[in-house]
């Protein structure tokens, strides 16, 4: 299971190229030198104007309880080559036994949002560390960062008209992972307010909730007696679930089973058919019994366009909606496509040459530049450079398009507002103490801090404005020069 992989710290949360290549570089004595590898993802999934930066948590809970076990070792020793000898030498696995992680990261925080070819994280420290950690950082950044997402876009698509509308997770049965326990942390900090997963409501202190299933009217000779039955169990909680056999009658025997029992009826669960006409209907017979209180919350295969329609071009007269399969498994963007890459080697800037795929040489951070207190692009720059103080540039800035090369460089002069994305979240393996277990309300409010600051036209949920990122000049003229001087070496 995902969360004792977290929990226990396990080393072979990685693929085992990682622990062939960490064997080779044992006994070539290479171990200890010096790297830096970046993670970043290249492109925006289609009609997906930002990303919500998630899975912070989960990595350095990793990261703090990482551990090489006896197990481990004799697992290792039990591997054979091809000829049937010992694949890892003796000397590789004694050194392994007495390790200990000693990366430093920097890092995006949980709550913001990022974009398309900027660092998120950059991890530095010996050679095969650095490189063991890939596997794990990005199984939870491609995983989290794309529900969180999928949630903060639902939220937005629940309030399209102007009024706050409730977000819920219900999807722990459609999760592609045992428990479902990132899934749910993800839509929280994406700005679902509640799960059905009581697992991770207990994990990580998100309010439960839940109603009822088709099941419990099955189990009752007739519906009035079953939803009698559940109110008279659950007098201030009582949500019913008119459409297991005609919604009409559904929703009148929910009435009637309120009225008689003369306990309020709190809400009602639309989860099948025409989600606008039976809102609508429901509506009408709920008010005209005076039960204008009650709410009304829909399911059913959810997610933001389909709320958004509801919303903006049905104007059905739902109170809440609870998403499932298309948000744990962030339907329409299943993989961000998150990659890590090397970008310094014992003191020496590395690029890879691929078209498209050309990366960025070097360790590098993100600036975000702000006007009126509104995101204003984002340039990515060498860490080595100092452009900050007192949340200003301190000197001009030139950035060049990162995805659109014909566009003109943009310029940003010293006094602009700005601020640093990467943050030093580890050292020497130790979590520092102002991100270790940061409550997920924070950092949800975070997210909704950060999505006030971002433009609106940004947030479309089809064809959305494209953001700024651009890197300064000289990383600009230093990819260049990299490039122009691999391409010569090549013959290319």
């Amino acid at each position: 299971m995902r969360q004792n992989l977290i929990n226990e710290g396990s080393l072979f949360w990685c693929d085992f190229y990682h622990l062939t290549m960490s064997g080779g570089w044992f006994a070539a004595g290479k171990q200890n030198e010096h790297k830096t590898s970046e993670a970043f993802f290249r492109k925006m999934p289609k009609d997906c104007g930002y990303i919500v930066s998630a899975g912070l948590g989960e990595f350095l809970e990793w990261v703090e309880n990482w551990h090489v076990t006896d197990k481990d070792i004799a697992y290792l020793a039990a591997q054979k080559n091809s000829n049937g000898e010992p694949l890892f030498s003796q000397d590789f696995l004694t050194a392994l036994r007495s390790q200990k992680l000693q990366v430093d990261v920097k890092a995006v925080p949980e709550g913001e949002l990022v974009f398309a070819g900027e660092p998120l994280y950059s991890i530095s420290g010996p050679n095969w560390q650095v490189e063991l950690v890939e596997a794990a950082l990005l199984n939870i950044l491609n995983s989290q960062n794309t529900v969180a997402t999928k949630a903060a876009r639902a939220v937005y698509a629940a309030q399209s008209d102007g009024i706050k509308r409730p977000v819920m997770e219900f999807g722990l049965r459609r999760a592609m992972e045992q428990g479902g326990l990132s899934p749910t942390r993800a839509a929280f900090v994406g700005g679902c307010v509640a799960t059905s997963n009581v697992a991770a409501a207990q994990t990580y202190h998100i309010p439960p909730v839940g109603t009822m299933a088709h099941s419990w009217i099955m189990s009752f000779e007739n519906e009035v007696d079953a939803f009698k039955t559940y109110l008279q169990t659950y007098p201030y909680d009582g949500i019913l679930l008119p459409d297991t056999y005609e919604t009409r009658q559904g929703i009148l025997n929910a009435i009637k089973a309120s009225k008689e029992t003369k306990i309020p009826l709190k809400g009602i669960r639309l989860d099948s058919g025409d989600l606008a006409y039976w809102s609508k209907q429901a509506r009408k017979l709920l008010d005209e019994a005076g039960m204008k209180q009650t709410k009304i919350i829909t399911s059913n295969d959810l997610d933001e366009y389909i709320i958004e329609d509801l919303i903006k071009v049905q104007k059905a007269p739902i109170d809440s909606f609870a998403l499932g399969t298309k948000l744990v498994r962030a339907d329409d963007m299943p993989a961000l496509g998150c990659v890590y890459k090397t970008k310094n080697y014992e003191g020496e800037d590395k690029i890879k040459v691929a078209g498209d795929k050309t990366t960025i040489p070097g360790k590098t951070n993100v600036i975000r530049l702000l006007q009126d207190g509104k995101y204003n692009g984002d340039v990515v720059v060498s860490q080595d450079e100092d452009y900050l103080q007192n949340g200003v540039l301190v000197k001009p800035l030139v950035s060049y398009h990162l995805q659109d090369k014909t566009q003109a460089p943009r310029r940003f002069a010293a006094g602009t507002s700005a601020q640093f994305l990467l943050q030093d979240v580890v050292r020497k393996g130790q979590v520092d103490e102002k991100h270790k277990n940061r409550p997920l309300t924070e950092i949800q409010q975070a997210t909704m801090r950060n999505l006030q600051a971002l433009p609106e036209e940004y947030k479309r949920l089809r064809n959305p404005h494209r953001y700024g990122v651009g890197m300064n000049a000289p990383l600009y003229q230093k990819q260049q020069a990299l490039i122009q001087h691999y391409q010569n070496q090549f013959g290319r």
